[in-house]
């Protein structure tokens, strides 16, 4: 089941309030909250968030860390890992450690430190979503399909983005390689291209990355987020891009006769 949030990174500057009033405003279901709002450990700030976004009638997709995560600074990550359970956040969303320069130490320290990581937030349900980074040991979908495939964690998966300038070929081809480790969808309005317009030129596409979203492992009535990272300098821009999702979630929902909600 295919759900929308907003990433309080969009809206850099603002409060906790004014991040859920944007985030009501644009129509998503959730709040995706960030460490520039929560830093890692703040138990009390954390409890505060998770109150004013139910009160806000949100749920809390995710908690992105701060920081990348290695095992050099296992407490952060520690700290991390309780923040998103105060959030009642299913989803950490994190980046793997930088390239060192030797590819096969890299991936060999990264499926160590991912089945470590995993195991000790899969015990408290949370599930750990690396995103892409040029920079870092994942830094292609290709790499993170082959390292997530070798450590094959059920608690550890990707943070799955459209890479800019890829056609659609590549792009489902990136998403089927990965079948059942894509955690969650982080798109901008940009990348929909259309959005607002359920017949656009990119409809069809996107209907097909969101129905592989949907069909990860597990019951397609799971709950599966596309986080919108950005926010448009028209606001109206960012409610068309949402819109425009929850259209198509319902339009493939009908399609394979699954309930809609």
């Amino acid at each position: 089941m295919i759900r929308t949030a907003l990433s309080s990174a969009a809206l850099a500057g603002s409060d906790i309030q004014k991040a859920l009033a944007a985030a009501v405003s644009s129509g998503v279901q959730g709040i995706e909250w960030t460490g520039g709002y929560l830093q890692p450990g703040d138990s009390g700030r954390a409890q505060e968030a998770m109150y004013a976004t139910l009160r806000a009638g949100l749920c809390t997709a995710s908690y992105a860390m701060p920081g990348r995560a290695s095992l050099t600074d296992r407490a952060a990550f520690s700290q991390a890992l309780s923040t998103a359970r105060e959030l009642h956040a299913p989803v950490l969303r994190l980046l793997p450690a930088l390239q060192s320069g030797s590819p096969q130490a890299d991936a060999e320290t990264f499926a160590d430190v991912a089945l470590a990581l995993g195991d000790e937030a899969g015990v408290h349900g949370v599930t750990l979503c690396f995103g892409i980074d040029a920079d870092s040991t994942l830094d292609s979908n290709p790499m993170a399909a082959s390292l997530l495939a070798m450590i094959d964690h059920p608690f550890v998966k990707l943070a799955w983005e459209p890479v800019a300038g890829a056609g659609f070929d590549d792009s489902m081809e990136s998403i089927v390689s990965l079948a059942g480790r894509v955690g969650l969808m982080v798109v901008c309005p940009d990348d929909l291209d259309g959005a607002g317009e359920a017949d656009g030129d990119r409809a069809e596409e996107w209907l097909q990355y969101l129905d592989a979203l949907e069909e990860q492992s597990g019951s397609p009535d799971m709950t599966r987020h596309v986080v919108f990272r950005t926010m448009p300098e028209q606001a109206e821009r960012l409610s068309s891009a949402v819109a425009t999702v929850k259209s198509w979630s319902t339009t493939l929902r009908r399609y394979h006769q699954r309930r809609v909600y």
